[in-house]
């Protein structure tokens, strides 16, 4: 028993995989759509004569938009992660025990690297 290693069975890794598929589209869109209207907000920039108030808003929001692009990003790579987790049948595997994670745990935060305690 010392050796048995821990893990989801295929067809349980298989919906874990389906989830995470469909968050991965998601952060994607959503890094897409903002891209997008950085890239409009530019050429908008460009193309018109502001005030220094419409300007200090535009600057705002940029910096609004780039942090949330940066939290997208990083939530993107934290998927990305857990289906290389996945594929390597490591995926819901506690990295601190070695326990299975809760299947509960994994179905409201599918990127958990760690089973939180149970009271």
């Amino acid at each position: 028993m010392l050796n048995e290693q821990k893990q989801y069975s295929p067809e349980k890794l298989k919906d874990f995989k389906s989830i995470i598929d469909k968050e991965i589209s998601i952060v994607e869109k959503e890094l897409k759509k903002f891209e997008e209207d950085q890239e409009t907000q530019k050429e908008k920039r460009a193309n018109s004569n502001v005030d220094f108030n419409q300007s200090s808003r535009h600057f705002q929001q940029q910096a609004k938009n780039k942090e949330i692009m940066n939290r997208l990003q990083q939530r993107l790579k934290e998927l990305q992660s857990a289906l290389l987790r996945i594929e390597n049948k490591t995926y819901g595997v506690c990295e601190r025990t070695g326990e299975l994670i809760r299947e509960e745990r994994l179905k409201a935060k599918p990127t958990a690297r760690y089973d939180i305690a149970q009271n």
